[in-house]
């Protein structure tokens, strides 16, 4: 987005809005992604230092340039690069109104298929309703 954007980028945390007279916090899904060492492993040493070297200050700040994502080593985090990134910034601001993400594709799938169609204009034309349907069916098909 940065890229097609440009200086026009940005990013916030979700909005409210008003339901019942009421302000309503949007809401959504979290995640992490995590590397573990099974210290029961045949290749404990070399386990380890895959993990160390993953998760050294130096790669984790190369991992934050290269695709934007939030590095989980504190000292790369307190960077000032990733302290002004916008979208980390809207991330942490709205993680307070986040929930773990327990949904596999049987859900991303058909929601990344209606996206990927709205956001280039409805090519083949569509009813919105029949686009809606055909993605439930695919959230719900077992």
């Amino acid at each position: 987005m940065k890229d097609a954007l440009g200086e026009n980028y940005g990013a916030a945390k979700l909005p409210t809005y008003t339901c019942a007279n009421q302000q309503i916090q949007m809401a959504s899904f979290s995640g992490y992604k995590l590397i573990g060492v099974n210290a029961y492993s045949k290749q404990h040493e070399w386990a380890s230092r895959l993990a160390e070297w993953i998760s050294n200050e130096k790669n984790q700040q190369l991992r934050f340039e290269m695709r934007g994502q939030g590095p989980a080593n504190k000292n790369a985090a307190a960077s000032i690069s990733v302290e002004d990134s916008p979208a980390i910034t809207a991330l942490i601001e709205q993680s307070e109104f986040s929930c773990l993400q327990r949904i596999g594709g049987g859900f991303w799938d058909p929601v990344s298929l209606f996206a990927t169609n709205m956001a280039a204009g409805n090519p083949g034309g569509k009813e919105l309703q029949e686009q809606l349907d055909t993605m439930v069916e695919g959230i719900t098909a077992p």
